[in-house]
């Protein structure tokens, strides 16, 4: 494909065939700010809507969003080469979920919070912590899963009250147009934006918007970090991963052969969490990867778009992305590994391969391949599993297999990730419910659950005071009465004998009550 942005368009070929996709305008610097602008003077109106409101309409916007499946659906095949089953599956199937779930309990999820101040200190006074939205919030989202992982983000930026301007990977610009025209049916006018392009555009955003999202690779998370850092935006970055599973002895070797197989093959391997290593205990090594490759060479490689349902594994997304996958196995297979099932493209496709004998220090095992491609190595007992599942600088998700589920979840926690699964894997990025998260250079963004909600907002402190008092103990000028109370207390804190302690306290005391009698007497000189 090469560089697809020329001309002012976005150009592209399917991978299914090659054809020419139609060629997608790139906005223009002004017409991204002019994008930006509007949503502005849009999200104005929309946070001072009450949430229930804005609930019902993105409620409605789901439902105009599974109205035009089958055109989403289409676009995904088409422009991504998506299997029909994937993109309805996978993409578009998590996102009813991520509507239902968000406007269903929205009044749960911002609730002012009252302050409890000590009423001796601070007497009379009360306080509230309100939830108020960022601004205009700019999704800078990748192409592996164009739908899913926008909605897992807008929707709860919306809800919490902010404006949304999407800028998606040049590779699914028409997919993104697809959603955002659907999503748009029952939205204020300019409430969520589109700009296309690529990282030109993004950096653009980054440079007008009020809090960023990423979503993609290490290099370009570093580079919107540090321009959000330079304009002191908050920003939520979540990248990619190199997950390990642990097969442990007492594992359901047949559960967990299909689990991983799914979570390492899914969407051709393009998921930043699908399964990249395999470590499994050298007792039940040779049986485990029998089932695994016996379940990747029934997997069907393909195009379904005339018989849905009738593939696994579509083409990679794009000749690049192929290329890496190509370029890791090989380099494996020449420093010896085993290809125990595929190792070969079929067309735009890559075929599900499993590898043994992967040396450690070889990119397949240290870095993103992005592809449908599964390393198994052999380890003497579960502790040196978990020691080399976190032996990489990614830290998105990990899983454990096993019968013991006690132990299991003992394992899991000691993963270096934000997402540790028991007997699955992967699953969880398609619940709302629950919270997404990285660590390493996996990055440190939250995706679902409460904490997405609070990560679109700010807090807020309303503080009133219903003092009479002419003026507080702390207030100016200062004497040798506020000295006494303020040493009085401090001291009365600390580790000293008890009766030390006691007299501190007194000190406080009789320091507080001569503030109060002279305030109450300027009270009084002044009245």
């Amino acid at each position: 494909m090469g560089e697809i942005i020329h001309d002012g368009w976005i150009h592209g070929a399917s991978p299914l065939d090659g054809a020419p996709l139609c060629p997608v305008r790139v906005t223009t610097a002004d017409g991204l700010r002019d994008v930006v602008r509007r949503a502005r003077q849009a999200q104005a109106a929309w946070a001072a809507r009450p949430i229930a409101e804005r609930a019902r309409l993105l409620a409605e916007a789901g439902r105009c969003l599974m109205g035009k499946a089958d055109e989403i659906a289409a676009e995904l095949h088409r422009e991504l080469g998506k299997p029909m089953a994937d993109a309805y599956g996978v993409d578009l199937g998590s996102t009813p979920e991520v509507f239902r779930y968000y406007t269903t309990r929205a009044e749960d999820f911002l609730p002012a919070e009252d302050v409890a101040f000590n009423p001796v200190m601070f007497p009379r006074k009360k306080a509230r912590v309100e939830r108020l939205p960022h601004g205009v919030v700019g999704l800078i989202m990748p192409w592996n899963y164009p739908v899913s992982i926008p909605v897992h983000n807008l929707v709860p930026a919306l809800l919490a009250g902010n404006a949304v301007v999407l800028k998606p990977s040049e590779h699914a610009a028409r997919t993104s147009a697809a959603l955002v025209g659907a999503l748009s049916d029952a939205l204020p006018e300019a409430l969520l934006g589109l700009v296309q392009g690529g990282a030109e555009a993004g950096a653009a955003l980054v440079e007008e918007v009020d809090q960023i999202v990423f979503v993609g690779g290490v290099v370009g998370g570093r580079a919107v970090a540090r321009a959000a850092a330079e304009r002191l935006i908050p920003a939520q970055i979540e990248l990619g991963g190199k997950d390990a599973a642990v097969v442990l002895r007492d594992a359901d070797l047949d559960r967990a052969a299909h689990g991983i197989a799914w979570a390492g093959f899914v969407n051709a391997g393009q998921s930043c969490a699908g399964v990249e290593r395999v470590y499994v205990e050298s007792e039940v090594f040779n049986a485990f990867v029998g089932r695994l490759v016996a379940v990747a060479e029934r997997l069907r490689v393909g195009d379904d778009g005339t018989a849905p349902g009738t593939v696994e594994i579509g083409p990679m997304a794009t000749p690049a992305q192929l290329s890496r996958v190509e370029a890791h196995v090989s380099q494996a297979i020449a420093a010896g590994a085993q290809v125990r099932c595929g190792g070969a493209r079929r067309g735009n496709c890559y075929l599900p391969t499993v590898l043994t004998g992967v040396d450690p220090s070889l990119d397949l095992l240290r870095e993103e391949t992005f592809g449908p491609v599964i390393p198994v190595v052999a380890v003497p007992d579960a502790d040196a599993a978990i020691r080399a599942a976190n032996e990489s600088a990614y830290g998105l998700t990990g899983s454990v297999w096993t019968r013991d589920v006690a132990r299991g979840a003992a394992l899991a926690r000691a993963l270096r990730v934000g997402v540790a699964t028991v007997n699955n894997h992967m699953f969880t990025a398609a619940a709302p419910q629950a919270v997404w998260t990285g660590r390493g250079i996996s990055g440190y963004g939250v995706q679902n659950g409460p904490a997405v909600v609070q990560a679109m907002t700010r807090p807020r402190l309303l503080a009133v005071d219903e003092n009479t008092a002419p003026r507080e103990l702390w207030w100016f000028p200062y004497d040798r009465a506020f000295f006494d109370l303020a040493r009085g207390m401090v001291r009365s804190l600390g580790r000293g004998p008890k009766l030390e302690r006691l007299s501190s306290a007194g000190q406080m005391v009789r320091g507080a009550a001569r503030r109060w009698l002279a305030a109450s007497r300027s009270g009084e000189e002044r009245s």
